[in-house]
């Protein structure tokens, strides 16, 4: 699964989650970062490899493939439903972050007087 589709289910996570919880906003935007970096976080292998950090990586990888993955905002059952068509989930997951975006947006309380 590409990384961006990792990402932005991480940040629609953290939206639906804030729908719950009313903190400030600068706390509420690194909350919702933080849930996108999060998500990403087992595919960390990656970057190890890339950067000859062989041990690590191979243990890293080693966690990516089990089930526990899926703490990561369900990471190893985004990877275990891949279709093949990249394009198609990531312009999904996009999708479902834009409804998380408007749901957040209209749920929020910013303009209650």
């Amino acid at each position: 699964m590409q990384v961006i589709v990792h990402f932005a289910v991480g940040l629609t996570g953290g939206l639906l989650v804030l729908l719950f919880v009313d903190w400030e906003q600068p706390r509420e935007f690194l909350f919702i970062f933080g849930n996108g970096v999060w998500a990403m976080l087992p595919d960390g292998h990656w970057m190890l490899s890339a950067f000859g950090v062989d041990g690590l990586a191979a243990v890293w990888k080693a966690f990516h493939g089990t089930a526990w993955a899926n703490l990561f905002w369900f990471h190893h059952f985004l990877d275990a439903s891949e279709t093949g068509q990249e394009n198609l989930e990531a312009g999904a997951s996009l999708l479902l972050l834009l409804v998380a975006v408007g749901i957040y947006y209209l749920e929020n309380d910013w303009n209650a007087e």
